[in-house]
């Protein structure tokens, strides 16, 4: 069942996010033209390479990407005092499978970045770390256990580090993590993920209850950079940049749908 769920989650998402929605606008404007709806096909054909084009370029990248990246600003020195965080909780953001360095599965350049981040704030506190992150498949480790072996291992963490190995998405990453917490009497935390990925995140584990204090890292855009007339190229890293803004605002209109009692389930 959970299968079946995260399947048609990932299918919808792909269908609803660039480039797939605007393959969808191409098909529908394609068959408007077949059904003799020439204007409004032409039009939507003409909408998907517009919205194709604007996406695939830093001015559009940027300007879906700003809101997110900007929520919250960058952590430049834990807090200190008694209401100072009891842990550290890191969100996974994905393996490399059959690695040719290696039989085991690896961080991608992504997670590293995040464990990074939560390495050098482990050092500062000495606080625990909480990875949190299941099996992308079955049959092989959960990434929280990866990402364990990594911060142990090459990020040389020596405080203590409690994998949570259940989770496959945002919403059963604060859903988990508040469960192991408890057991550890933990209502404060250090969230650290993705700058782009903030909002939603932030958003799931205050509604599971938790007290969040962000740590965003991993920024996609060199937002001092001033844009020029090649920001108006279009580029594929762009492309990419701008799928992975839109994927974060479809997650926040779930989350407000859910809160609206229109859906169960991230």
């Amino acid at each position: 069942m959970l299968l079946r769920y995260t399947t048609v989650l990932t299918l919808a998402s792909a269908l609803l996010q660039p480039p797939g929605v605007l393959f969808l606008l191409a098909m529908l404007g394609w068959l408007g033209e077949v059904l003799g709806w020439r204007y409004w096909g032409r039009m939507l054909i003409i909408l998907a390479l517009g919205i194709l084009y604007f996406f695939s370029t830093a001015i559009g990248a940027r300007l879906l990407l700003m809101p997110l990246e900007n929520r919250y600003p960058p952590l430049n020195q834990p807090l200190t005092g008694a209401e100072h965080p009891g842990a550290i909780v890191v969100l996974g953001g994905g393996e490399v499978m059959d690695s040719p360095h290696s039989r085991l599965e690896t961080a991608n350049a992504r997670t590293l970045v995040r464990l990074m981040a939560a390495a050098r704030l482990a050092r500062q506190t000495q606080l625990p770390v909480v990875p949190s992150g299941g099996a992308p498949r079955f049959g092989v480790a959960a990434e929280a256990t990866t990402m364990a072996h990594i911060l142990r291992q090459d990020f040389h963490v020596t405080s203590p580090i409690w994998p949570e190995t259940h989770s496959y998405n945002t919403a059963a990453n604060a859903a988990d993590s508040r469960t192991l917490l408890a057991e550890h009497h933990i209502q404060k935390i250090y969230l650290v993920t993705s700058a782009l990925h903030m909002p939603r995140a932030v958003a799931w584990f205050r509604l599971s209850h938790l007290e969040v204090i962000p740590v965003p890292t991993d920024y996609r855009l060199n937002q001092v950079r001033e844009l020029k007339l090649d920001s108006w190229l279009p580029r594929a890293i762009f492309m990419e940049i701008s799928s992975e803004a839109c994927h974060e605002y479809l997650g926040l209109l779930w989350l407000w749908l859910q809160e609206q009692g229109l859906g169960n389930g991230n």
